[in-house]
Parts: C-alpha cells; sequence; structure tokens
C-alpha cells in the first residue's frame, strides 16, 4: 500500500466546508467532496459539516475546520506508522482493546441491573443500625464542634442580654433569640448549633492566632468572650466530639449512605452474576474439564507432588511382583 500523504485541501474549499451551517444539509454530490487524503482513506467535506459545532460561521468555522482536517491527517499518519513498527505487538494490542470493549458492555449490564432493581430509599433505622454495627470505622481523625459565634462592635453595651440568649442555646438547641437580638443590634452571627464542624473552622470565625492551639477552650461550657480592635466576639461551644472517639452520627450519615449504596450495588451485581450461571449450568451451556485445569495448575507444589506419589506406588508393585516370582 502506497504510504506517501496525498492531501487534497485548498482554501477555497476549506472556507466553503468551514463556512456551511451546521443545520443545512449538502446536496448527495457536495457529500461525495475529498477534502483530503492519506494512503488510502479520504476525508470527506460531509464529515466535517457533520462534526462541526451548532453555530459555528464564519473565522471560527474556517479555524474548526483546519483543526479538523489537520487532526484527522494525524491520526491517520499515526496509525499507518503504528502499524509498521508495532507490527509486532498487534495482537497484545488487540487483546487488550478487546478486554476493554468487553470490560464496557459488561459495565453497561451491570449498571442496566442496578438502575432496575436499587432500592434508593434508606431508612433512619438503616443508618443507625449501620452505624453502630460499624462504628469503629468512624473514628475521628480532628475535633468537632458544634456551637454559635456572635460579633459585636466593642461598643456593644447589652452583653448580658447576650449571654444569656447564648446559654439558652446551650440548654434547649434554640437560637431565636440569638437571633432576634441580632437583628435589632445589626450583630453578625455564625450559627452552628445545629451541624457538626472542624474546630479549625469554628475558631476562623474568631480572632484567633496560629501560634496557639485553642484546645482549652474546648473543655469549657459557659459563654467565652475573644476581642480584636474593632470587635468583640461572644461565642459558646455547645458540643464537642474529640479525635480519636467516635463521630457523631450526624457527621458521617452522607458517608453511611454511601456505603449502603455501595453494597446493594454489589449485592444486586452478585445476585445476578450467580443467577446467570446457575441457569447457565442447568442448562448445559456450562461445563468445565478438570483435567485441562489440573495440567494448567502443574506448576503448584501440591501438583508437583501427584506424579511422585505415582512414582513412589509403581515402585511397590513392583517389589511386590517380584516376591511374588
Amino acid at each position: 500500500m502506497n504510504r506517501g500523504l496525498h492531501i487534497l485541501t485548498a482554501l477555497v474549499a476549506t472556507a466553503m466546508v468551514a463556512c456551511l451551517p451546521y443545520n443545512e444539509q449538502a446536496d448527495k454530490s457536495s457529500q461525495e467532496e475529498v477534502v483530503a487524503t492519506v494512503d488510502d482513506f479520504a476525508l470527506l467535506r460531509a464529515d466535517i459539516v457533520r462534526d462541526m459545532p451548532q453555530g459555528l460561521t464564519g473565522t471560527d468555522s474556517i479555524t474548526f475546520s483546519r483543526m479538523y482536517i489537520d487532526n484527522w491527517v494525524l491520526n491517520k499518519l499515526k496509525m499507518s506508522r503504528a502499524e509498521e513498527v508495532l507490527s509486532s505487538y498487534e495482537k497484545d494490542i488487540e487483546r487488550l482493546v478487546e478486554g476493554y470493549r468487553q470490560s464496557l458492555i459488561m459495565r453497561q449490564l451491570d449498571q442496566y441491573y442496578i438502575d432496575r432493581d436499587l432500592d434508593t430509599e434508606i431508612t433512619d433505622k438503616q443508618l443507625t443500625s449501620y452505624y453502630r454495627a460499624n462504628s469503629a470505622s468512624f473514628k475521628l481523625d480532628h475535633n468537632k464542634v458544634r456551637g454559635v459565634v456572635v460579633k459585636t462592635p466593642r461598643s456593644f453595651r447589652n452583653t448580658s442580654t447576650l449571654s444569656t440568649a447564648l446559654k439558652r442555646v446551650a440548654k434547649s438547641g434554640q437560637t431565636e433569640e440569638v437571633m432576634a437580638l441580632a437583628e435589632k443590634h445589626n450583630l453578625l452571627v455564625t450559627d452552628y448549633s445545629k451541624v457538626w464542624v472542624s474546630y479549625s473552622d469554628f475558631l476562623s470565625n474568631l480572632p484567633t492566632v496560629r501560634t496557639r492551639s485553642y484546645s482549652d477552650l474546648l473543655s469549657k461550657s459557659d459563654v467565652q468572650q475573644m476581642t480584636s480592635d474593632d470587635a468583640s466576639f461572644y461565642f459558646i461551644i455547645v458540643d464537642v466530639a474529640h479525635k480519636g472517639e467516635i463521630a457523631p452520627l450526624e457527621c458521617v450519615e452522607e458517608d453511611i449512605r454511601r456505603r449502603l449504596y455501595a453494597e446493594r450495588r454489589a449485592n444486586i451485581v452478585g445476585e445476578y452474576e450467580a443467577e446467570l450461571k446457575r441457569e447457565a449450568t442447568l442448562n448445559g451451556r456450562v461445563s468445565t474439564i478438570d483435567s485441562v485445569l489440573m495440567k494448567s495448575m502443574a506448576f503448584t507444589p501440591e501438583s508437583d507432588a501427584m506424579p511422585q506419589t505415582a512414582e513412589v506406588e509403581n515402585e511397590e508393585i513392583i517389589e511386590e511382583e517380584i516376591a511374588l516370582e
């Protein structure tokens, strides 16, 4: 096969192709117009029109057409060179391609059964049950807290009322009083009372210093205060989950959901695979030949020992025959 490169392109022809709107269908004769060739392969005008993004016109469409032709030519040349250089690897490549093709098909088949049979509902009872059974795998690698931070101007005087409202958050979990006070005095509230966050995220709302750990604050259940040049910060830590402890259920709920979904997906695939094998075996579609299997496993220590056993048995038979004579 001639390996020479023949490219039949011209600026006018490229422009004609590129400027053709995507949604216009060329007539039969224009569809057969050859734009470029490499060896025995031909790129048709219709191929570019088919793949051109909708709405491209003018310079953009010309640029797309030139890039399309250049990529097509390069791909053909690389495939041709691969046939020359990698001819000894052709069978390996074909095997890999076929294996990849089959894996894609089987993955699609798995997904078909998953889409058909997967129960996406996960109840609170199922979440709690999984959490209790696997709690050891949910240990925290950092501190987590729940709490509230209120930023006030340095001139704020109603501190007693604010402290009382924050204490009630710790007792009842209700933040309405704090929110009402903040709205009245235009205060900034960061509410983590109902959601667990890392302790570092909580501290990011306070005028902290990087060189200090602030671990001592975790043991305090009362309202605490920090100040900066222009503001005061009142905060309360409602609850603490320490590093090394089992994470609260709320912290790992999404992780548990992912695990349960993964288990259900695996169970669906495993069940239909087992059913496939069972039906095929009952219908005589599957058979195995043990002798061939054993031959393929002849390198194993167990099978290596088999000929030695047979040889010993033959020697014993010969000795018995000599004794009888």
